[in-house]
């Protein structure tokens, strides 16, 4: 059995993703989907009889509310636990394989017999970090693991699509993550200013010295969450930082 083992579409599934989800028997989402549209699209590209397995990320809206935080299954002679956020879950003892996502770090890591798989983020890039999936192939009771990396057009931002700066050399760029906490919040309080002074995501980023994808990250956190303050922005942040993301 093949198994496309995705995760942090957040909105967007890139066409190198739809192949495996094509090529795919069974295909495992762990949240953040963000919306209805991305789940008809998979069922859209899945083979005849494939089934679609997904859970609810802390992403996805009011469309979701009957989509399950947690997914207990079994395929072939291996059962599943799914989550979107496996540090705020409670782990069944007997289960084989835990899938989860949240991080958008890819990790496949074997303990006592129990494979730990984070498929990483397809969707939108965090940060630096690659954009991921996994394919799981299952043949009874044993599991093989392949990690896709997953490319993206040469001078586009994957967070919008428009090309980069020419005057940003990418080498020289900001890294977000090497900031101290008091430099990531004076960033974060410069974006929003441009953001609310209209300014578009590439000019910010240009003036900033940064990544496109690292602007767009902070302005949709803006937006989506109502009311949130930059130190409420650096408390995400951090917290994903602490995680690994």
């Amino acid at each position: 059995m093949r198994i496309a083992v995705i995760s942090d579409t957040h909105d967007v599934l890139r066409e190198e993703v739809l192949k495996q989800i094509r090529m795919a028997d069974t295909v495992l989402h762990a949240g953040d989907v963000s919306s209805l549209r991305i789940v008809e699209q998979i069922r859209e590209n899945l083979c005849r009889d494939a089934g679609l397995y997904l859970v609810r990320g802390n992403a996805d809206g009011d469309w979701a509310k009957e989509i399950p935080e947690t997914l207990e299954l079994e395929l072939e002679q291996v059962r599943f636990f799914v989550v979107h956020d496996r540090k705020k879950a409670v782990i069944p003892e007997d289960c084989d394989i835990v899938i989860s996502g949240h991080t958008h770090r890819f990790q496949a890591e074997t303990v006592d017999g129990r494979l730990f798989l984070n498929p990483g983020g397809c969707g939108h890039r965090r940060f630096r970090l690659e954009l991921t999936m996994a394919v799981l192939y299952i043949e009874g009771k044993s599991w093989r693991v392949e990690k896709i990396a997953l490319e993206e057009p040469v001078g586009q931002s994957a967070e919008t699509g428009k090309e980069t700066p020419a005057n940003i050399a990418a080498e020289s760029m900001l890294d977000p993550l090497e900031l101290s906490s008091g430099e990531l919040l004076r960033l974060i309080e410069r974006i929003l200013r441009g953001m609310k002074r209209g300014k578009s995501i590439p000019r910010i980023a240009g003036e900033l010295n940064l990544e496109p994808s690292f602007v767009d990250e902070i302005c949709r956190i803006y937006v989506t969450h109502p009311g949130v303050t930059a130190n409420g922005i650096l408390d995400k942040l951090e917290v994903n930082r602490r995680i690994g993301a």
